[in-house]
């Protein structure tokens, strides 16, 4: 009797497993594919070479034309403490683009930003910090830019 309650709570946990798994694979399609994309002359290469890993381009459809127009990053201190040093860093990451087809044009900014503690005895190892954070806030705006092009989608 034992056994067999074991048996079936086990048959639907398998179950309930593969089925979540089953729907996952439907749903999850987190590459998109663009007529064309296009940047300006002050994004970096890595950011190129990063948004490739979330949108191709296949100039033989009709779907959205993606440029991006802008991308920097901005560093800024915060001061604070009896002797007024800095005591943080905020980097902000913007990122201007638009969406174009052959009826509507669609332009838009994203802002994103982290933050990181200034470390005054050792600056090299603050500026790698700043330079890994930056790579962190280029995916992260990638995110946010496929989530941009489903809203405009659905």
């Amino acid at each position: 009797m034992e056994q067999n309650k074991l048996n079936k709570y086990f048959l639907i946990l398998i179950s309930l497993l593969l089925i979540s798994n089953c729907q996952f694979d439907l749903i999850e399609d987190r590459h998109i594919h663009l007529n064309k994309i296009e940047f300006g002359l002050n994004v970096k290469d890595s950011f190129k070479q990063k948004s490739t890993k979330y949108f191709s381009q296949d100039p033989s459809n009709n779907n959205y034309v993606l440029k991006i127009s802008n991308l920097q990053f901005k560093k800024k201190n915060f001061y604070g403490g009896s002797a007024a040093r800095a005591k943080q860093i905020e980097i902000i990451g913007e990122l201007e683009y638009k969406f174009m087809n052959m009826t509507s044009s669609i332009d838009g900014r994203l802002q994103i930003s982290d933050w990181i503690p200034v470390n005054e005895t050792n600056p090299q190892a603050e500026m790698m910090a700043q330079k890994k954070i930056v790579e962190e806030l280029e995916f992260l705006l990638l995110e946010d830019l496929l989530q941009e092009y489903w809203l405009i989608e659905g």
